[in-house]
């Protein structure tokens, strides 16, 4: 046991002279290690991100700091519009296009102008459709809605009646695209299929 604990007592005095020996080389190597490792690990990345196209390079940072003042231009130019737009006509344009379908409103104009121009709105049908070619459509673009009226003549003459309902909805503020008007000539009942859009 005593031969065991002086042969690890030699060993380790031998490894301790083999250090202090070397210890400058050892030093040397470790820094020398330090050193390449720090290049490759660190520096090099580095220098690849500041080389040609890499994400520090002056040119590249000068195109995208080009591209956002262009950009803050137009924010700028159009926050400037903006604020020149009177409210009346930003009313005005949300009367032609309203933000959403408003039915209810939708309808108190057809029954002010049916009335207006002498005939009875007998029916009203609206569907929302999708506008041609445009199944699948995102929000905030313009949607369409379908409209079918059924309209009865009150007055002596139901065809000129209908004809200046069809000229009251081309000049309404709302806007609306005559697709179809049925009608019988020796009848006072007409049909009209419309749309109407809102965003």
């Amino acid at each position: 046991m005593v031969k065991s604990i002086d042969k690890k007592k030699k060993e380790s005095y031998q490894l301790q002279l083999l250090l202090f020996r070397y210890y400058k080389l050892i030093t040397a190597v470790l820094i020398m290690l330090i050193v390449v490792g720090g290049y490759y690990l660190i520096l090099r990345p580095k220098y690849e991100q500041v080389g040609l196209g890499g994400q520090y390079n002056l040119e590249t940072l000068e195109k995208e700091r080009a591209k956002r003042q262009a950009y803050l231009q137009n924010l700028k130019e159009l926050i400037a519009n903006y604020q020149k737009v009177n409210q009346a006509d930003i009313d005005k344009l949300k009367k032609i296009l309203p933000a959403e379908k408003d039915i209810p409103g939708l309808f108190v104009q057809l029954q002010a102008l049916t009335e207006k121009y002498n005939l009875l709105l007998a029916g009203i049908n609206i569907n929302e459709a999708p506008a041609e070619g445009q199944e699948n459509k995102t929000p905030g673009e313009i949607k369409r809605l379908n409209v079918s009226l059924n309209l009865i003549g009150l007055g002596g003459d139901p065809y000129a009646e209908v004809k200046e309902f069809l000229s009251g909805l081309e000049y309404n503020l709302r806007l609306f695209d005559i697709n179809a008007v049925y009608f019988s000539p020796d009848s006072p009942v007409y049909s009209v299929n419309l749309f109407t859009y809102y965003y």
